[in-house]
């Protein structure tokens, strides 16, 4: 496995040093978070992947359907039940003259019909390849449900972390309108200022509320997959795993997506059954076998034993199995087409998944090494000037919703980041992050 790791940093300003930093004229913001207050911790992404997979009923349906394929793949390749019949033949009849004449005789015989020329073969075939093809898409599902588990994850982490960058940033709020209402009453500001600090509070609770009704929306969504009520409570995300990609260089995973990943095996065991259900048609061309046996008393002592063999005659087969040919090839061919078009769709969202990912990998690095203490630069630089009654507070306020954003913007990004980690590894690797099959 290739692994990424990145330095960790802090994700916001601590509130004291923000606080200090308003006070003090030439203090610098220091970056910090802190987890949502009124949750606890959520639990780690790969315990709630293990949870969905072991409770999905989907997958639970889809297990059931590969067990039956497995079942019914025993009986695959059994003969035909054989046929006993009972006979009496009588010369003379109505007379009953069995003992009296060599022609009249009671028995019984037995008939087993024969899976010839490839029959046995191609229905063995088939049914393996089917069990192939429920196991394949039984992996589809697990990895679509792990995949779908981690990004609601991701955007539950971009969630909670904006709502504590606006926790803070509300208590910072709170102290600039302490500074501003001391300002004007002593008259060194005027009235906009208050209203305008008042209307950004209202704004940050906008943004809150707005914040919390799509945490909830998308913890439902989460629940789901977990099986669990829509109101049962995830703890607040405070971290995402560090990026992981699967083995091999990244400028490669286009291509080992576009034969690895679970909806290309899904296509393939498809153009396996349908070139199986080719050669078991083909099969069926060719004349059916049986074999038979039987024993007549002609009374007394004396009996008669009867040995066949019989071969179907192939009068109907053209009729009957060529179209079922014909068609059973075009459906290969259809496989077939679907199979190169679903690596082809694979391969090209492979390479876009590799560039959001690595272009939300760099854009973290800039956020973090450069916007982020730029803004606090700024921020620090503009409530000096108007603390020395040089600058206007609306450069304040601008200021402050740059630092905001920022800072929002940069959980989207680690959001982002990993999401995409997670689709381009569900694209060569199993639900649980390990090369290999389920």
């Amino acid at each position: 496995m290739m692994v990424i790791l990145e330095r960790t940093r802090p994700l916001v300003p601590c509130l004291p040093a923000v606080l200090l930093a308003l006070a003090l004229p030439s203090s610098t913001a220091a970056q910090a978070v802190a987890p949502a207050a009124s949750l606890p911790e959520a639990p780690g992404v790969e315990v709630l992947v293990e949870r969905a997979l072991a409770r999905a009923p989907s997958l639970a349906a889809q297990g059931e359907r590969l067990e039956a394929a497995r079942i019914a793949l025993r009986a695959a390749d059994a003969l035909p039940d054989p046929m006993i019949e009972a006979e009496y033949q009588a010369f003379n009849f109505p007379r009953y003259t069995i003992g009296d004449d060599p022609m009249s005789m009671a028995g019984m015989s037995l008939r087993q019909g024969l899976l010839g020329g490839g029959r046995r073969g191609a229905r063995r075939a088939i049914a393996t390849a089917e069990a192939s093809l429920r196991s394949a898409e039984r992996q589809l599902a697990a990895t679509s449900l792990a995949t779908e588990v981690r990004v609601l994850y991701a955007r539950l982490y971009a969630i909670d972390r904006e709502q504590a960058v606006l926790s803070d940033a509300a208590q910072i709020l709170r102290l600039l309108e302490s500074t501003v209402t001391a300002r004007y009453a002593a008259g060194a500001s005027d009235q906009a200022s208050l209203l305008r600090v008042q209307l950004e509070r209202t704004r940050l609770g906008q943004r809150q509320a707005d914040l919390q009704a799509e945490r909830s929306i998308v913890q439902a969504a989460l629940n789901r997959l977990l099986d669990e009520p829509p109101d049962a409570v995830i703890g607040a995300v405070s971290a995402l795993p560090p990026p992981v990609l699967p083995e091999g260089v990244p400028e490669t995973l286009p291509d080992q997506a576009s034969r690895l990943a679970p909806e290309v095996v899904v296509r393939q065991r498809e153009a396996d059954a349908a070139a199986q259900q080719v050669a078991a048609a083909r099969a069926e061309l060719k004349p059916s076998w049986s074999v038979g046996g039987g024993v007549y008393w002609q009374g007394g002592t004396d009996r008669t034993v009867n040995l066949n063999v019989g071969i179907e005659l192939p009068f109907w087969k053209k009729r009957k199995q060529q179209p079922l040919l014909e068609a059973a090839e075009g459906e290969r061919r259809a496989a077939s087409l679907d199979l190169a078009a679903t690596a082809i769709e694979v391969r090209s969202r492979a390479a876009s998944l590799l560039v959001e990912y690595t272009n939300a990998l760099q854009q973290v690095g800039r956020y973090r090494d450069g916007l982020l203490p730029q803004s606090s630069a700024a921020l620090d630089a503009t409530r000096s000037s108007y603390l020395a009654g040089q600058g206007d507070f609306v450069s304040v306020l601008d200021e402050f919703r740059r630092w905001i954003d920022l800072r929002a913007e940069l959980a989207a990004r680690e959001a982002d980041r990993y999401a995409a980690q997670a689709r381009l590894a569900a694209l060569v690797t199993d639900p649980r992050g390990r090369d290999g099959t389920l």
